[in-house]
């Protein structure tokens, strides 16, 4: 069984899908949704599948004549910031130093993972300094 990762652990199959088409193509109907994600997934599926991402603040829609149009609220490399954002942060709630200290341990034996985590807490630290740019 292969573990979901990234935002393939966050969204649905469908929903990242149609996340996807929309970010690679910028604004559309969702007649035009469905013929760009080449699946046998039905109009109304998808329709409603939209309108929860619209719900879920994911996409934003208007109306033009007697359809919406939908794109994207944020970009891809947004949405992964805040959804990361969101699970470390669920993590350090719910475990305090725990979560801290396993996050070092999973990136000590990887040298570019590790020069970044140095680099942030050298950043955290200059601007807590006196003077620092905080």
């Amino acid at each position: 069984m292969s573990k979901r990762r990234g935002l393939a652990a966050h969204f649905g199959p469908l929903e990242l899908a149609i996340l996807d088409v929309l970010w690679s193509g910028g604004e559309m109907d969702v007649a035009e949704c469905v013929k760009r994600l080449r699946g046998d997934q039905a109009y109304t599926t998808v329709k409603t599948v939209m309108e929860r991402l619209v719900g879920k603040g994911f996409l934003v829609r208007r109306k033009e004549g007697r359809q919406y149009v939908y794109w994207p609220s944020r970009s891809r490399s947004e949405v992964e910031q805040e959804v990361a954002a969101a699970q470390v942060r669920q993590l350090v709630d719910g475990f305090g130093d725990l979560a801290v200290a396993n996050f070092v341990r999973a990136v000590r034996d990887d040298t570019e993972q590790l020069a970044q985590v140095r680099a942030l807490l050298a950043e955290i630290e200059d601007h807590d300094e006196p003077g620092g740019a905080r």
